[in-house]
């Protein structure tokens, strides 16, 4: 405990400015870039249950291709647990952050898979 002649902060030990850069939780992205791959996330994820939604109708519509119609809804689900699974490993931080390009690569292939999905459903 500190008493009232000594100092909390110790003598060797500069004070920080507190004019210094807005210190945030994760140090290494800004709220816009934060707000940004928020967005990215739920677009894919908006993307993936609209098509589950139509896989799993269309399967209803037309039975005799229900399992190959509900298969393609569940390889996208496949895809999107692969990429929550590396969403914790980044933020756990057993991968650097450097890597965050790569969940943007998956999270594209899943929007791509998506739409070629989705077509595939209506052709």
């Amino acid at each position: 405990m500190a008493t009232d002649k000594s100092s909390l902060i110790a003598p060797d030990r500069p004070a920080t400015d507190s004019r210094a850069d807005p210190l945030y939780h994760d140090s290494t992205q800004t709220p816009r870039a934060r707000l940004l791959q928020a967005l990215f996330v739920g677009v894919v994820v908006i993307m993936v249950i609209i098509t589950i939604i139509l896989s799993i109708y269309r399967g209803a519509e037309v039975p005799n291709k229900l399992g190959l119609y509900l298969m393609l809804g569940f390889s996208l689900i496949g895809f999107a647990v692969v990429e929550i699974i590396m969403i914790h490993f980044i933020r756990s931080g057993e991968v650097p952050k450097g890597k965050t390009w790569f969940l943007y690569l998956v999270g594209l292939c899943i929007v791509l898979e998506a739409v070629f999905t989705d077509v595939l459903l209506f052709q």
